[in-house]
């Protein structure tokens, strides 16, 4: 277990309850103030987040999230200490975007699994934005892919019409954002809200990212290009104000032709997340 926050007894028996026992326990991230574990027993397999310090607001916020989100990981069980607060919610089984993508990556090869995927991420993005809500925060890692269909995780930063944007958030990660939100964000305007266009976006980006490993957009292209690996901050400013081009990558040509249009069209002219289903169902086969 975590040697920065230990599991509180509550949780602790939470797992226990929903799971059976034994509890085998295995830490799957810790980071920033929040860990994340694994927990299996003889009835269930579970995630606990639990989060101190700098990490219980953001855990917080993410209990409130699972208790609305219809769909994603629904909530078992949450609660809070003193320092620290908590949620348990379904382990769900199954690889990652990232990990379906990873013989597309390395030898151009697995496009008809990885078609299957894109698709599978964009409908259910698509069945998100139907019921209003936007996630926020996507990334190759954050959506599971599963037996019954894509689960999306780490949704702390979903919003909807009935639930307000954190003040906190920033956008989330700075080499997928769409250019119009990285100006938005950029002019100080608060809280972050991210329209389903610039998730659309984002999705795009996501897609990109883990076909190739690399980011979408070519940075060297900057009027002041950079020499040095740039800190989050100067990546969300190049993208908000010098509108770079997407780089060359050569895997999967018929892929990345249908994403690249999506990242270069302005956003009124962005299909939808059903759209780009429908366009990257009809891929011809590699």
């Amino acid at each position: 277990m975590s040697e920065e926050i230990r599991i509180p007894s509550k949780a602790m028996a939470s797992v226990e309850s929903h799971c059976g026992r034994p509890v085998l326990w295995e830490i799957i991230s810790s980071r920033r103030g929040s860990t994340v574990w694994k927990g299996t027993g003889p009835a269930a397999s579970v995630a606990l987040k639990a989060g101190q310090d700098e990490g219980a607001p953001i855990t917080s916020r993410e209990i409130k999230v699972a208790e609305r989100m219809p769909g994603h990981s629904p909530l078992i069980a949450s609660g809070s200490t003193r320092t620290t607060s908590w949620l348990i919610t379904p382990w769900h089984d199954g690889p990652s975007t990232w990990d379906v993508f990873h013989t597309v990556r390395t030898t151009h090869q697995g496009t008809e699994e990885a078609r299957e995927a894109a698709v599978d991420l964009c409908h259910a993005v698509a069945d998100l934005h139907r019921q209003g809500w936007v996630h926020g925060d996507l990334q190759p890692d954050h959506a599971i892919h599963t037996k019954t269909g894509v689960q999306l995780i780490d949704c702390t930063w979903a919003a909807s019409p009935t639930l307000t944007p954190s003040g906190t958030f920033q956008g989330g990660l700075p080499h997928l954002l769409a250019p119009e939100l990285a100006a938005s964000i950029e002019a100080g305007h608060r809280p972050v809200r991210v329209t389903r266009a610039a998730e659309v976006y984002t999705l795009a980006a996501t897609l990109w990212h883990a076909a190739t490993g690399g980011w979408p957009l070519d940075y060297a292209a900057a009027e002041a290009a950079p020499s040095t690996r740039l800190p989050g901050p100067e990546i969300r400013r190049l993208i908000a104000h010098d509108w770079l081009p997407v780089v060359e990558a050569p895997q999967w040509p018929d892929l990345l032709a249908v994403l690249r249009a999506v990242l270069t069209d302005p956003p009124d002219r962005r299909p939808t997340a059903l759209a780009l289903a429908n366009a990257l169902s009809g891929l011809p086969p590699q």
